[in-house]
């Protein structure tokens, strides 16, 4: 769309149309926002609550810190950026995919410059746009502030003085924090807290946990089914991954969109191996926070030794005060596993999470509290660190003494072709697996499709898995 045609639509929206924002954001809307109004530190943060597993509980933060007036059902900031970003992807998302192309992210926090001229294609430069806005005090912006964008070979627009418009933004994205007294404080478990919806279960929560017992049938309330998603393991337990799933009617949602649950759950009682019997009692409650699109799915874990065992469980929604109860007898597996192999592979960067599934049965892995869906594709921007997080099990234990030399090496390649990138590093092993982190800067590698190879030297074997991304500017 021109810009000057689009300068006339903005003019003629009504202002408390542009405020009401419509219905509630999608978790991409949601997305694109905290990606455009997040400050530096709130970026570390959601780096920490990304490894944590509460990224909604982050969510949920980010945005009453954004709150002006917390007693009214609206997020006055979250309505108004909200229909800044629809505009922004309705008009320039023919170049940059949903969100738009980087004008985007001028545009949903300074509208639409004063000026916009358009740069022809010089010897040194090629064709351009270049937006211009003046000084504006009210909201930060000190001096005049000139977003250059070039296009590229494929048409799309970007920022060339991104980190310049980015210090100049910063400024005002620290402005529209309308309470600073709501931070990311975590608890003894290190889970975040959020205000009046305490971590690790209301009140309520662990009422209704207290109350549970093996005798008798669940208590009343709306129902809800449970399954083990996957499994994972370290030196001294199994962590089972419990997956809830409520009716989309049983849980309200909050005031951004969300809902909040406590999910608890208690053994009654577990076989041990031998002559002899053993009780195992666990009781463990938590809080999670969850969209509200799509089906209503949370995850609980739990720590659990090989055997059979009768679980009790409840879900308590931290709106409205509803709950349901339910049983749910497992298996456990024994593990290691008789041969070597990789658990499912995450690649992460600022934004964007990708989890590609592992050959180890069920769904053996877990990073912090979060389960991804595996994908086959991810995408990350060149100004981004790539992360890789994944586990290596080596197929036997052994003593502590003896921990084995694990090594792995990773690679990178570009539609077929070799990079010349190689890094080898030693990894962190128990008597049971190996835990990897690799983080590659993107910076020096153009846009395109690349495959990581990774590549695991334990014994005399090796042990290799490629996984894809795109990369763009």
């Amino acid at each position: 769309m021109p810009t000057l045609l689009l300068a006339a639509l903005l003019l003629s929206v009504p202002a408390a149309a542009l405020a009401q924002g419509g219905d509630r954001p999608t978790d991409t809307e949601l997305g694109w926002l905290e990606s455009f109004l997040m400050t530096e530190e709130e970026r570390r943060s959601s780096i920490e609550a990304i490894t944590h597993g509460d990224r909604e509980a982050f969510r949920r933060l980010f945005w009453l810190r954004r709150d002006p007036d917390p007693s009214t059902p609206q997020n006055e900031i979250l309505d108004l950026y909200l229909a800044r970003v629809r505009l922004a992807d309705s008009t320039f998302s023919e170049d940059g995919g949903y969100g738009g192309d980087d004008r985007s992210r001028v545009f949903v926090l300074l509208g639409m410059p004063v000026q916009a001229l358009p740069q022809p294609a010089t010897d040194e430069t090629p064709e351009g746009l270049l937006w211009a806005f003046p000084p504006d005090p009210d909201n930060g912006l000190a001096d005049t502030l000139e977003a250059l964008y070039y296009r590229d070979e494929e048409g799309q627009l970007f920022l060339e003085n991104r980190a310049a418009v980015d210090e100049s933004l910063e400024e005002m994205r620290r402005r529209l924090i309308a309470r600073p007294e709501v931070g990311f404080d975590r608890d003894e478990e290190g889970r975040l807290v959020i205000p009046n919806l305490p971590a690790g279960g209301s009140k309520r929560a662990r009422r209704v946990l207290a109350d549970l017992s093996g005798d008798g049938p669940p208590g009343d309330g709306f129902s809800f089914r449970v399954t083990p998603a996957y499994f994972r393991v370290d030196d001294r337990a199994t962590y089972v991954a419990l997956l809830f799933e409520t009716p989309a009617d049983a849980l309200a949602p909050g005031t951004d969109g969300q809902l909040a649950a406590s999910l608890f759950a208690k053994t009654a009682s577990a076989e041990a191996e031998g002559p002899g019997a053993a009780t195992y009692r666990l009781e463990t409650a938590h809080t999670e926070i969850r969209s509200a699109e799509g089906p209503v799915r949370f995850e609980a874990s739990l720590v659990l030794p090989p055997g059979r065992h009768r679980l009790l469980l409840g879900v308590v929604d931290e709106q409205s005060d509803a709950f349901g109860t339910a049983r749910l007898d497992i298996e456990t597996p024994a593990f290691p596993e008789a041969e070597p192999g990789f658990s499912s592979v995450v690649l992460y960067g600022d934004t964007t999470m990708q989890e590609y599934s592992g050959r180890v049965p069920g769904r053996a892995f877990q990073f912090g509290r979060t389960h991804f869906e595996p994908r086959s594709t991810a995408v990350f921007r060149q100004d981004e660190t790539l992360g890789a997080f994944y586990f290596f099990y080596p197929g036997e234990r052994v003593d502590d003494g003896e921990l084995p030399e694990i090594v792995a090496e990773y690679t990178l390649s570009r539609e077929g072709r070799d990079t010349g990138f190689v890094r080898p590093e030693a990894l962190p092993t128990s008597t049971r697996q190996a835990a990897a982190n690799a983080e590659i800067e993107l910076n020096e590698f153009a846009p395109g499709r690349y495959e990581l190879g990774i590549r695991v030297l334990y014994g005399e074997q090796v042990y290799e898995t490629r996984k894809a991304f795109t990369l763009v500017r």
